[in-house]
């Protein structure tokens, strides 16, 4: 206006063209760089996060934006990204599966989150098994779907190895219990439950080491002995659920993590009923034998005692019977004598599978081994 002082109107003038101490370009212009500047920033995290990160347009399924882990995993330049549907990344067996997935998302309400498991083939046509979290969210009042891929390749491979232990200790013919450091029991394999009576390995988990041994003293003692120890081997009596006792060998370790820590306690339990039972009839065996051979002995004397009368009888008679007799007498001497020579060869084999044989121990006799002993103490 001409009616307002010089000084005003180039006051105004300066305002409108950013030269004023409070114009509006200086006073939005720091906001925008700060904005650009944390824009910048956040960028930089995407960039650096392992998951590779997609920004899909809902309505044609094109890749809107992607971050740098996405470009490093498949092997393609943003450029190439950019220009194609993001569905053409996944693996053909699980396209058709995908994108039914992703329309059931487009179609929730926004910020909604869902997870697909599938392949995302690379460049080099090589697959990457991933695990997908999809979202969809509105920018700008246009609908796209975020979708954030983590490589799973090692966690696949730690859980088959997992299944394939878990297989083995299912599979394996001796009973296997694992429990805590209190002995209360975490897990038992179908071999432990079927030698220990029971229809299902679930019924016992939750029981106490005491449960499986005839004397119930037996587990605490394991388990305090494993506690300061790294293994044992005993030989002891189980007890079966409906309470018949039975002979088992037990082979207990302590599991540790990385640090050394000690995290649970695995037994291993083999049923050695029918080893002890042989055992206990060659001890029975070799008793016998000893019996019979002190019998043999014995009865040679019995019968050299009657032969040595009718020999002086014999030889004091004058008859032409006598030389029979004689003869005769001398064959049963013999025949004696070849016995007692048995009876001592017996012996000897007797002491020498005493001494060589398996050395069985009585029925019910609890030994231990322990790990940590000197090979000399041994």
């Amino acid at each position: 206006m001409h009616s307002e002082p010089p000084g005003e109107r180039d006051a105004l003038r300066e305002k409108i063209i950013g030269l004023g101490e409070t114009s509006l370009h200086k006073s939005y212009y720091p906001e925008l760089q700060r904005r650009l500047a944390e824009l910048e920033r956040f960028r930089a995290l995407l960039d650096q996060t392992h998951d590779a990160i997609f920004l899909i347009r809902a309505e044609t399924g094109r890749l809107a934006d992607v971050n740098a882990s996405a470009k490093a995993y498949l092997g393609y330049s943003k450029k190439e990204l950019l220009a194609m549907p993001f569905t053409d990344l996944i693996s053909p067996q699980q396209k058709a599966r995908f994108v039914e997935f992703v329309h059931k998302i487009s179609v929730l309400p926004s910020e909604s989150r869902q997870t697909w498991t599938a392949p995302l083939v690379s460049r080099s046509g090589t697959e990457i098994p991933m695990e997908i979290t999809v979202r969809s969210v509105t920018f700008g009042g246009e609908q796209y779907v975020v979708a954030i891929a983590r490589d799973i390749t090692e966690r696949i491979r730690i859980e088959r190895e997992i299944r394939i232990k878990e297989s083995a200790l299912e599979s394996s013919t001796n009973g296997i219990l694992i429990a805590d450091l209190t002995g209360a029991v975490m897990y038992a394999n179908r071999s432990f439950a079927a030698m220990f009576g029971y229809e299902r390995e679930g019924t016992i988990a939750g029981r106490n080491l005491e449960a499986f041994f005839a004397d119930p003293t037996v587990g605490e003692k394991v388990t305090a002995h494993l506690l300061d120890n790294p293994a044992i081997v005993q030989e002891t009596v189980g007890l079966r659920s409906n309470g018949s006792p039975f002979h088992i060998q037990i082979s207990g370790s302590v599991v540790q993590n990385d640090a050394g820590q000690p995290l649970c306690i695995m037994l291993i339990v083999m049923d050695i009923t029918e080893r002890i039972l042989t055992e206990q009839m060659k001890r029975e065996t070799y008793t016998q034998l000893g019996k019979n051979i002190e019998q043999f002995a014995i009865l040679g004397d019995h019968i050299r005692n009657p032969l040595q009368v009718i020999v002086g009888y014999a030889e004091m008679i004058d008859d032409p019977f006598a030389a029979k007799i004689l003869e005769q007498s001398r064959r049963i001497d013999d025949l004696v004598t070849r016995l007692d020579r048995g009876w001592v060869e017996s012996a000897n084999v007797r002491q020498f599978l005493r001494r060589h044989g398996d050395g069985a121990k009585p029925p019910g006799e609890t030994f231990f081994r322990f790990s940590n002993l000197k090979e000399e103490d041994r």
